[in-house]
């Protein structure tokens, strides 16, 4: 009874061990493809290719940007290359290039091209070596009783592969150094000019003058600078024009003005979740009022040229990356600019509150 007693304490005691550890084994186990990147990195560098194969599998199966999935596919050819897998590496180097052929934002060079596709053709060849080596006979086992005797049988001659392609640790494989490692995943990947469009409606304030809603569009481009993997700013130009319509009662006459604006633009984009951002700008610059000679905005003067006015102009939008180069955007933008000389007396200032929806391109 005791002994009984005994071996029912013991499984308990099991069971209860086994309760506490899984929390910790379920922790160790990666669940992010940033996780599971770093795990097959530390596997790569300890020599541990097949493994450092299945943790980039895993990554690669988990990331949703698709700007980083092809690093994965050449590690995972790194990797089986490392192992002497010539046929699964050939394989995965080609999705690499699949892959890449699609990255418009940031293309391989004609050198690194160049480079994999050598390496193809030199593991396409080993993977035929490979492949005769194993279907030579004899395919069979021996028995003890064979005494270690090998049936005779023709063999096939097999031309020696003028270079080891797949080699170990040391990565001497007749190319340059650095294609021994494994390449670095981009959190970002950043292009050179980015420009977007928008187009909307626009409520402009002029004095006593009654405006309504116009139509009103803007261009921003401008160059990017990366500051951490979710955030960056972006310098550059900022151009936005709407019409103003207008009835002067005093003179009859009627026509359109124009409100053209010209800044310098500073903006910072901060990511928010995986494919969505919020931008802020700020420009200043000059607004242009033309087209206003005898209207009721000159105070029924007539005024020559275009009149020019100090202009601020601060907006903000949410951004859905599309594609790796193409982003729908939504924005809102108040500006302001001080009465000029020439104006009509009653207006005090110009203000103008737009709401868009536009396109962005990263180039």
């Amino acid at each position: 009874m005791r002994d009984a007693m005994k071996r029912i304490k013991g499984r308990i005691m099991m069971v209860a061990c086994a309760l506490l550890l899984a929390p910790t084994l379920a922790a160790a186990e990666p669940t992010t493809p940033d996780e599971w990147y770093k795990q097959g990195e530390n596997e790569y560098n300890l020599g541990n290719f097949e493994e450092a194969v299945k943790a980039f599998k895993k990554g690669f199966a988990l990331e949703t940007n698709e700007s980083k999935k092809s690093a994965y596919l050449y590690n995972i050819a790194q990797s089986y290359r490392q192992a002497k897998d010539c046929s699964n590496s050939q394989f995965f180097y080609k999705r690499f290039l699949a892959l890449k052929d699609a990255d418009t934002a940031k293309p391989l060079s004609e050198r690194t091209r160049k480079d994999v596709e050598e390496r193809i053709k030199e593991l396409e060849e080993c993977a035929r070596q490979q492949e005769a080596i194993k279907n030579r006979p004899p395919d069979g086992s021996l028995t003890p009783n064979d005494g270690g005797v090998v049936p005779d049988t023709k063999t096939e001659t097999v031309k020696p592969d003028p270079k080891d392609v797949a080699t170990g640790g040391d990565g001497d494989d007749g190319g340059d150094d650095d294609d021994d490692g494994i390449t670095k995943r981009t959190d970002t990947e950043l292009a050179l000019l980015s420009a977007r469009v928008g187009f909307g409606g626009a409520k402009v304030t002029m004095g006593a003058s009654s405006v309504p809603i116009q139509p009103t569009g803007a261009l921003i481009g401008g160059y990017p600078i990366l500051i951490d993997p979710k955030m960056r700013v972006e310098v550059g130009a900022a151009f936005t024009f709407t019409p103003i319509p207008y009835n002067s009662m005093s003179t009859g006459t009627k026509g359109t003005a124009g409100l053209t604006a010209v800044l310098a633009n500073g903006s910072l984009t901060y990511g928010v979740a995986p494919k969505m951002a919020v931008r802020g700008d700020l420009g200043l610059g000059m607004l242009f009022l033309s087209s206003a000679s005898g209207s009721p905005f000159t105070g029924g003067q007539p005024t020559t040229g275009a009149l020019s006015m100090f202009h601020v102009r601060v907006g903000v939008s949410a951004d859905y990356e599309l594609t790796p180069n193409l982003i729908a955007t939504i924005p809102l933008a108040f500006s302001y600019s001080p009465p000029k000389e020439g104006l009509s007396e009653d207006i005090k200032s110009i203000t103008a509150f737009d709401f868009m929806v536009g396109l962005g391109y990263r180039m």
